[in-house]
């Protein structure tokens, strides 16, 4: 981030609940377009919860999270994505009886027809398997294909950051590396993508920079090379 360059998403001091639990506690930080980042941390440690706050899913008791600049903390979640912040939830919550088309159709709703076409077109290059299946209902494809449908329909709103909360779960270890390679493709088309990750390995390969959360608070941060070196981030914060 620069003075005149503010970066792609900025959260700082946020503080947010589920309901009367408080579980974001001053929670700050930075990515820039072009750049992955992941959120480490063990299960309930706030990671899904962060990224449902800065998509619109909950709104923040306190601080402001910016979207190149502008604010969009307390705005609805349809707005928040065509501003461009694309979600992809841990669960995929996808439609078991649409299609793969449909989904996709669903994801570029708001675009006008040209850039839909071409999302379109880029999203099943980068997933080749979804071509095969564009007539095929949701709740029949693999775990791995639904991983790709889930992320396919996100990037068909044309986000600016992208957020993926625990892509890795549930999948074969060639289907997660097929998923992940696609990230370098993004980060060339300017894409910001924020992870979030359990797994300790994963998201420091995955990531240029890195914050390990632990019971809703940001404990640690630095290069994905720094943090893999520090015996704190496995030890005491991932219980591994």
């Amino acid at each position: 981030m620069t003075e005149d360059r503010p970066a792609a998403l900025a959260v700082e001091g946020v503080v947010a609940a589920v309901g009367p639990l408080k579980i974001l506690q001053d929670v700050s930080l930075v990515v820039n377009a072009g750049e992955a980042v992941a959120v480490l941390g063990a299960n309930g440690a706030g990671k899904t919860t962060l990224l449902r706050t800065i998509a619109g899913l909950n709104i923040p008791r306190e601080g402001t999270i910016r979207l190149h600049g502008e604010a969009i903390e307390g705005l609805p979640a349809h707005r928040i994505t065509r501003a461009g912040i694309g979600h992809v939830p841990s669960g995929r919550e996808l439609f078991p009886r649409l299609s793969v088309g449909d989904h996709l159709e669903l994801g570029g709703r708001f675009s006008l027809p040209a850039r839909r076409a071409l999302l379109r077109s880029r999203v099943l290059d980068m997933f080749a398997v979804l071509r095969e299946r564009i007539g095929q209902r949701a709740g029949t494809l693999s775990g791995g294909e639904q991983q790709m449908l889930a992320i396919a329909r996100a990037l068909m709103t044309d986000p600016r950051v992208l957020l993926l909360d625990e892509p890795s779960m549930g999948l074969a270890p060639k289907i997660v590396l097929s998923v992940f390679e696609t990230f370098p493709i993004l980060r060339e088309q300017g894409v910001a993508i924020l992870l979030a990750e359990q797994s300790l390995s994963l998201g420091l390969a995955a990531a240029d920079r890195a914050y390990v959360m632990d019971h809703g608070r940001i404990v640690l941060s630095g290069t994905a090379a720094e943090l893999a070196s520090d015996s704190r981030v496995a030890d005491t914060y991932l219980g591994r």
